[in-house]
């Protein structure tokens, strides 16, 4: 099974030339790839290095999920320092607002960063600020989300 971006499977029709067999099968391989992805395409572990500074690390359109679960992975290791943080939103999107549960987090040695989620008109925006000078940090999430 072949699963291909988007992107290039719409060149692949725009071209003007002549879609083949094999474009065909691409174009279905991938759309019944993404049909059971819930949400996570493009979005499952992602890696961002060097924040120093309050980042987005990542957005969504508050008018197309009804929910969204991430699961995020912070570390500092600069310096000799072995520091891991792991935590999971849950985030509902109601009318005009977001509900956020932060659940099952762990750390190994003092909080190296903060998660906050925040919406402004339809847009969810997810936001790391690195804590207590431990600059850079590393962040890894994922994400599975319901459609409203």
């Amino acid at each position: 099974m072949a699963k291909v971006s988007i992107p290039n499977i719409k060149t692949k029709f725009q071209t003007g030339d002549r879609p083949t067999q094999e474009d065909y099968v691409d174009l279905i391989d991938s759309a019944s790839a993404r049909s059971t992805d819930l949400g996570s395409d493009g979005n499952n572990e992602l890696t961002i290095n060097g924040i120093e500074n309050s980042t987005v690390f990542d957005n969504f359109t508050a008018s197309e999920w009804r929910s969204m679960k991430y699961m995020i992975s912070i570390k500092y290791v600069a310096g000799g320092a072995n520091k891991y943080y792991s935590t999971e939103l849950n985030i509902l999107v109601d009318g005009s607002g977001v509900s956020v549960s932060e659940y099952a987090t762990i750390e190994n040695d003092g909080n190296i960063g903060t998660i906050s989620v925040s919406r402004a008109g339809d847009t969810v925006s997810l936001t790391v600020v690195p804590v207590g000078g431990t600059t850079p940090i590393t962040l890894r999430y994922m994400r599975m989300g319901l459609k409203a």
